[in-house]
């Protein structure tokens, strides 16, 4: 079998040994066996291992395979298997270095919605955390694939017939209709907003968008404020919405996932590329 693009998860053997520190193996051993949890096809672990040769992994999967501390995994899509991947010490101080850049826009936020029942220190670094993994997640797959989705967001069913509305909030007017139009030829309704303002007018009106694609960067509105006020409402908490932005950055991404953002296309973006996201949230008419 093609080890290369196999991915590996450790059996109960594996487990064992692997949280057993007496068990016998080298080092080397030891780390290919953490990084063996579901997440790591053999061409993943390349950049783990530098000083091993394709031929040389081959061999050292094919012993774990051996002594059965390890098996192919269960199948799974590239952000569930970056979801359960454990950091390996490199991995880890980033992570710390994200929730640290987030973390007092995200005590700011706390004080002035919670004053009556403050968040506690350990709270907003919990919270600060677990957005600085799932933001390094998304910047990943932003960097592999162009775009990031929330996996836990189904797609969104219509009537039959029906065509998906969306909302373009873009201040580039030339982008804003490019755009429109690349929607408009895959069977989706389309409305544009070239502020903040108007997209909150928008979205004010009947009916709504079935998705709200958002910039960040607009000349009167930050994007995530618009996000956040989206969510806020009764009506339009359930909204569907992707960043369109040129941040890419793990601490930009942390503020989406925290308001609630459902992905993110970057900036600049291949059409295809946007045609599959809206695909993965809206089904075409």
């Amino acid at each position: 079998m093609d080890l290369d693009q196999i991915f590996f998860i450790r059996t109960a053997s594996g487990e064992a040994s692997h949280a057993d520190p007496a068990a016998t193996m080298s080092p080397a051993f030891r780390r290919m066996l953490h990084a063996l949890d579901g997440s790591r096809s053999l061409a993943d672990l390349a950049p783990l291992f530098p000083h091993l040769d394709a031929e040389d992994m081959r061999m050292w999967i094919g012993e774990l395979l051996r002594q059965k501390m390890i098996k192919r995994a269960p199948s799974l899509t590239n952000s569930q298997r970056l979801r359960m991947r454990q950091n390996t010490p490199d991995e880890e101080l980033q992570v710390q270095k994200i929730a640290e850049q987030i973390r007092p826009w995200l005590a700011g936020k706390s004080t002035r919605s919670t004053a009556q029942h403050p968040v506690l220190p350990a709270q907003l670094t919990r919270t600060a955390r677990l957005a600085a993994i799932e933001a390094g997640t998304a910047a990943e797959l932003i960097g592999r694939e162009g775009f990031f989705l929330n996996p836990a967001q189904p797609q969104k069913r219509l009537a039959a017939g029906a065509q998906a509305l969306v909302l373009v909030v873009e201040d580039d007017d030339i982008q804003a209709r490019i755009v429109g139009k690349y929607l408009e030829k895959d069977g989706h309704r389309v409305r544009l907003a070239f502020s903040g303002a108007q997209a909150l007018a928008a979205l004010g009106e009947q009916p709504l968008p079935d998705l709200l694609l958002l910039d960040v960067a607009l000349p009167d509105a930050d994007g995530f404020g618009i996000l956040e006020q989206v969510r806020a409402q009764h009506d339009t908490r359930h909204l569907r919405v992707i960043m369109l932005t040129g941040h890419t950055d793990a601490a930009h991404i942390a503020k989406g996932v925290l308001l609630g953002a459902d992905g993110y296309i970057t900036k600049p973006f291949l059409p295809e590329m946007l045609k599959l996201a809206v695909r993965r949230l809206l089904p075409a008419s």
